[in-house]
């Protein structure tokens, strides 16, 4: 018996994700974490004691994700992402808001799919709701249980929130001290068909979390690559030298 009724979902099946070279799914080295120390995910981890690897379900939801930071803006904001510049690569070779990627951007980018299993909480579901609000100390974050709907958990700018939930899902035991949840299943905020997932990094785990197991040969990605070419058009991005 689970100590609070969350809505867990089973095994995603077949993934994607676009990472790095030479393993674009071994977790990311800390030294890349830099906020701080912690790494700046939706659902990263607050307290920095674990790391998160992000995958989805559509290689197009994998670019939207990454990209869209960079959509062309008046303002010049950016907006906050899941699929992380964990490296800081987006912001060194791009301007946030001008819509230009610069090529450096492909450099050692590669993608590829994976089989992923485990149980994943999907964190806005009605019962995930309001095992949140049951079990969280939403007070700490000085908002009212009377605010706390799926738009907040959808915001991506309180980050301190949502990883201090993720550590919260991180820690919690069934009754035999089993842990309760692999990671999180969440919506893309680029589009609802784009069901995205966190994975949480155990201390059993090594170079590659357990869940994971790849299915083919990783690819490079380039200015061809289809996926990608629809990103940049969903986005009105273009590419320029750098």
């Amino acid at each position: 018996m689970s100590p609070v009724a969350l809505n867990v979902s089973g095994d995603p099946g077949r993934v994607w994700r676009v990472g790095f070279e030479p393993d674009m799914w071994a977790w990311t080295p800390w030294r890349y974490a830099t906020d701080d120390g912690l790494f700046n995910g939706r659902w990263d981890d607050q307290l920095g004691q674990f790391r998160t690897l992000y995958t989805s379900n559509s290689l197009r939801g994998c670019f939207l994700e990454m990209l869209a930071k960079l959509q062309p803006s008046e303002a010049l904001e950016t907006e906050l992402d899941d699929f992380e510049d964990d490296d800081g690569s987006v912001s060194r070779h791009t301007e946030g808001g001008s819509g230009e990627v610069g090529y450096s951007w492909l450099n050692g980018r590669t993608f590829g799919d994976a089989d992923q299993d485990g149980r994943y909480c999907f964190i806005t579901h009605s019962d995930s709701l309001a095992a949140l609000k049951a079990g969280y100390r939403f007070d700490r974050h000085s908002i009212a249980l009377v605010d706390v709907d799926t738009a907040l958990l959808k915001d991506a700018h309180d980050r301190v929130l949502t990883r201090s939930i993720a550590h919260w899902l991180y820690d919690l035991r069934d009754d035999d001290r089993n842990e309760l949840v692999d990671g999180i299943e969440f919506r893309s905020r680029h589009g609802d068909e784009i069901r995205m997932w966190a994975v949480f990094e155990r201390s059993d785990d090594e170079q590659r979390s357990s869940h994971i197991e790849p299915v083919s040969e990783p690819q490079r990605v380039t200015p061809e690559t289809d996926e990608l070419v629809q990103a940049f058009d969903l986005l009105g991005l273009r590419w320029v030298e750098d």
